[in-house]
């Protein structure tokens, strides 16, 4: 049990990525030229080939072997009755980040907007990230981890911790703050799955925070000095405070909840 549960995390971390891993070694090891743009359609194509057809019928993760339309729906990624709900949580979710970091960015004094960082290329890019690390880590992974322990809580802080070092981008201080900013995210985006039953809101969120991410930093994402630092993450993971009372408050009073709970023990 535990060794096939070991086998089904690991996949599903090295699967997250593969798309951009494959790309990437399709521009340096065969020396094809790929804009972004390229990269990440061939990217987000192989990576949904990858989820839809290994995980449910040749790795049989995390049901057995089951269609296509079961895996769907039973890892949480099934449109609910009244989408436009969820939908627009998801929408309120990344208002609230993106407009948190903007605040921070502008408080430093140095942010300026460019306009060229909106592009077809990071929609794209997002694409990935934004529905597929939702199904692999709030789906797979979650339902995989409940099953070890029994308990959501558990489940949760250790996917959220899995998630933010699979995003680890190097040991100096910055990357350090970066890791703890990617778990705090982390933490946003499992409660919305969770109070949602759900992990279209999560997706919404996620796509739209990571299209408009570089859009409200300042000029080169280079935060300086403790000043600076404090201003622009502070604002992020009081935000996603924000986020998880507006989940617990908006999806009960307006019963933004799945009738199918994905996460059930």
């Amino acid at each position: 049990m535990m060794k096939r549960s070991i086998r089904a995390i690991a996949l599903s971390v090295l699967f997250s990525s593969i798309g951009f891993v494959l790309s990437f070694l399709l521009r340096k090891v065969f020396d094809i030229d790929l804009s972004k743009l390229e990269m990440s359609i061939i990217a987000f194509i192989i990576t949904t080939l990858c989820a839809l057809l290994l995980f449910p019928i040749v790795f049989k993760i995390p049901f057995g072997k089951v269609s296509i339309r079961e895996f769907i729906y039973r890892v949480g990624l099934f449109p609910p009755k009244k989408i436009h709900g969820f939908i627009l949580l998801g929408v309120l979710a990344a208002a609230t980040t993106l407009s948190a970091m903007l605040i921070g960015s502008l408080l430093t004094g140095k942010y300026v907007f460019d306009s060229s960082k909106i592009t077809l290329a990071q929609a794209i890019f997002s694409l990935t990230p934004g529905i597929w690390e939702e199904v692999f880590y709030r789906g797979i992974i979650m339902i995989v981890l409940l099953r070890i322990s029994g308990s959501f809580k558990k489940a949760a802080i250790i996917q959220v911790v899995i998630f933010a070092i699979a995003h680890i981008k190097g040991f100096d201080l910055k990357s350090i703050i970066d890791l703890f900013s990617v778990l705090v995210i982390a933490i946003g985006f499992t409660f919305m799955a969770y109070k949602t039953k759900s992990l279209i809101p999560g997706i919404v969120f996620h796509y739209l925070h990571d299209t408009f991410l570089f859009s409200v930093q300042i000029p080169g994402g280079e935060y300086t000095g403790f000043k600076d630092n404090a201003l622009f993450y502070s604002a992020l993971w009081i935000a996603i405070g924000i986020v998880i009372i507006l989940t617990h408050y908006l999806s009960k009073k307006y019963k933004i909840i799945n009738k199918y709970n994905f996460y059930r023990l």
